[in-house]
């Protein structure tokens, strides 16, 4: 009896031979891809990997236009440029699968995963999904593995797979063939060829970014005042605020302010309460990703990078979670012991464990898939992780110690005062139990304003009372993180895809902003035509409703075929509208800010995020576009990058890639006469400087995600390192 396990990675194929073998594993390799044999329970197991997604939807015939809905699951490879690795994997799964006798998907337990799972089975190892069993796991850990194992599924969780599955087909209908339209749109309008996108998710999205930008744009400031008293007490001043905050008439702002100078004042009341405040509820994703956004600035999407890099090494559960809750077999105290060998915890995991019973906070919301973010025990080694994976790995870790803690109690203080019948308030706040506050105190904000002691009646030594005039502000721009925060409460996109909706809204230039979220000139005049002319394409009800039909094909309550067909048929009623109003459509996207389309793609360059085409994880596939751009635009899109002027003969230098690797290089552009060229990073985006440095070669800006450093393009250079951020 052979047992193949398809894991979703290689470094999760490592972790669950490791954990599984009964010894050491014994890695092998078909090609440039490793597996793993070993023996457990009599059974001889091969632990093979994917990498990711290895089949992928294609159009069946090579077409143009649209609509286009003939599509099938083709290798990655085939449908998807630069994805070339994924041709090894689908070979060692179809080799490992003739000789095994017992199949077992132990990809991610979510949609996805049972996507990949199935069509690894189904079109690579050529086995019928439902003859495969599931190995279902919220962590990576030896027990939560072998726990796995013993436990097993007898078939892969079809109510996923199938949810998964329309997910991607819809996704791809949608992408595909609005984005095909809106190019074609641009190019009927204009003779020009630009590639535009949207989706079932992304115009949504789109849209209530766009309702936000017009109010603030719309938004005209209402001029009003304030009070304030100034008073001292033992020698220092404090501030008091009028009873209503904001008097709207300058006249009645004058004699309130002339009145109460009139005095005398006195302290008319004092109120003192203590509140408790709970510790915080666990972290699912959309939670962790707000909250390493304020405290570290990390965007949604490298918020879900780094969690499953931590994931994927077992020191955290699996973060793609909706759940509030921990799993009630968990064991807290076997965690903590462990998490106590860390000199930054230990004081505080000791604490828990002298507790006789732990029972943690727990919030409102659940995952049937997946329980809340938890540390596993399991612990990285002294310099293991980057600064970033240490950050998120603390704020995990000390959000579940804080989850078996006391509440915190704060004391609010009001002191209202009276002057002349006219009464100010002077509030002051304080901690006076830190509770769950002592470890996670340092990613919660409390104001501690402390006052001293007032009795009832005793004078007010008032040294100032004066009006301060403001206007009103504009509703604030979204952070990415309340972006993520508003999709949820919509009900559009997924815990898994929603971060990389919004990084496709920065790649297509719609909008820009790392903190403070713009909507380009290009993102208001997509949304304005396709509102005008085909609302649909951007309702949020409508997407809402097709994500809870694909809930319940998940619960087993609806039919995959049938949710397909109903939003064919919806998307032919919109498309076939969109043709007829194709002309005015690429007319409204031609007048961005009176300069056409060029515009735009300044402001997505400018942005950081002209990336070109790629498939977003919810499937909004662009690359079927098929490549029709006109000969024009392909000479325009290969134009090299020039980054500076040749030390040896004067020309430019520029950005070339080799023709047999792809790897890019600095060359001269008066090659072959002269052969200067210099090597160059293959990571992040290219910006030239101006600047030059060792014997006049280049300075380059490298920016790389979430950080950008200047280099020489001297890899020799002395000081190559030193413009690192």
């Amino acid at each position: 009896m052979v047992t193949l396990i398809i894991a979703e990675k290689p470094n999760v194929a490592r972790k669950i031979a490791y954990a599984l073998a009964e010894g050491k594993p014994v890695r092998k390799t078909i090609g440039k891809v490793s597996y793993y044999e070993f023996t457990r329970d009599g059974k001889k197991v091969i632990v093979a990997p994917a990498v990711g997604h290895l089949f992928s939807l294609a159009p069946k015939v090579k077409t143009y236009g649209y609509p286009i809905f003939d599509i099938e699951w083709v290798p990655v490879y085939i449908a998807e440029k630069g994805k070339s690795y994924a041709k090894d994997y689908i070979k060692a799964l179809a080799t490992l699968a003739k000789k095994a006798d017992e199949f077992i998907v132990a990809c991610d337990y979510d949609t996805e995963g049972e996507v990949i799972g199935y069509t690894a089975l189904k079109y690579a190892c050529g086995v019928d999904p439902s003859k495969a069993k599931r190995m279902k796991f919220s962590a990576l850990t030896k027990a939560d593995l072998l726990k796995a194992w013993y436990n097993l599924e007898p078939t892969i969780n079809f109510g996923m797979a199938d949810a998964g599955i329309a997910r991607h087909i819809l996704d791809w209908y949608w992408g595909v063939n609005l984005s095909r339209a809106l190019t074609s749109a641009i190019k009927r309008a204009s003779g020009k060829w630009m590639v535009l996108s949207t989706g079932r998710v992304q115009g949504p999205t789109l849209k209530f970014l766009v309702d936000r930008e017009k109010e603030i744009q719309n938004f005209k400031p209402t001029p009003y005042w304030v009070i304030k008293m100034v008073l001292e007490k033992n020698r220092e001043t404090y501030i008091a605020t009028y009873e209503k905050e904001r008097i709207l008439d300058e006249n009645e702002a004058k004699r309130i302010v002339e009145e109460a100078k009139k005095g005398p004042a006195f302290v008319e009341r004092v109120e003192v309460k203590q509140q408790q405040r709970k510790p915080p509820v666990p972290f699912d994703l959309g939670t962790l990703q707000r909250e390493a956004y304020s405290a570290f600035g990390y965007s949604p999407k490298r918020t879900l990078e780094i969690a499953q890099k931590l994931y994927e090494r077992g020191y955290t559960s699996y973060p793609r979670t909706s759940s509030q809750k921990l799993p009630r077999n968990l064991n807290f105290r076997s965690i903590l012991q462990k998490l106590a060998k860390l000199p930054e915890y230990k004081p505080f995991a000791h604490a828990l464990l002298g507790k006789e019973k732990l029972k943690p906070v727990e919030g409102k919301k659940d995952d049937p898939a997946h329980p809340a973010i938890y540390p596993t025990g399991e612990l990285p080694k002294p310099g293991e992780l980057t600064k970033d994976e240490q950050n998120l790995y603390d704020l995990i870790v000390r959000r579940f110690l804080a989850l078996f803690m006391e509440p915190a109690v704060r004391e609010s203080m009001k002191v209202f005062i009276n002057s002349n019948s006219h009464r100010f308030i002077l509030s002051g706040s304080r901690t006076i139990r830190e509770g769950w506050l002592k470890v996670y105190g340092k990613y919660v904000k409390f104001d501690e304003v402390i006052l001293p002691s007032f009795k009832e009646g005793e004078p007010v030594k008032v040294l100032q009372i004066k009006r301060e005039k403001k206007k009103t502000k504009p509703p604030a721009r979204y952070s990415p993180a309340a972006v993520i925060k508003k999709m949820e409460d919509l009900g559009i996109g997924t815990k898994a895809t929603r971060a990389q909706i919004l990084e496709t809204l920065y790649s297509r230039g719609y909008i820009e902003g790392k903190r403070k979220i713009k909507v380009t000139p290009l993102g208001m005049r997509v949304v304005a035509a396709l509102e005008k002319n085909v609302p649909d394409i951007i309702s949020v009800e409508l997407t809402r409703a097709f994500e809870e039909k694909m809930e319940g094909i998940m619960a087993g309550k609806t039919r995959k075929n049938g949710v397909i067909e109903e939003s064919k048929n919806q998307l032919i009623k919109i498309l076939k509208l969109f043709k007829e109003k194709e002309l005015d459509i690429g007319k409204m996207l031609l007048e961005t800010t009176g300069t056409g389309v060029t515009h735009s793609k300044a402001s997505a360059k400018k942005s950081g995020a002209m990336k070109g085409l790629k498939e977003e994880e919810d499937g909004e596939v662009q690359r079927t576009l098929n490549g029709v751009k006109s000969e024009d635009s392909r000479r325009q899109e290969k134009k090299p990058l020039v980054i500076g002027k040749c030390p040896k003969c004067g020309g430019d230098l520029v950005v070339r890639y080799n023709r047999k690797t792809g790897k890019r290089f600095v060359g001269c552009s008066n090659w072959p006469k002269c052969t200067v060229t210099y090597p160059l990073l293959q990571r992040g985006q290219v910006i030239p400087t101006g600047k030059t440095c060792c014997n006049g070669a280049p300075v380059v800006k490298i920016r790389e995600k979430d950080r950008e450093y200047e280099v020489c393009v001297d890899m020799n250079c002395r000081d190559w390192k030193k413009g690192k951020k």
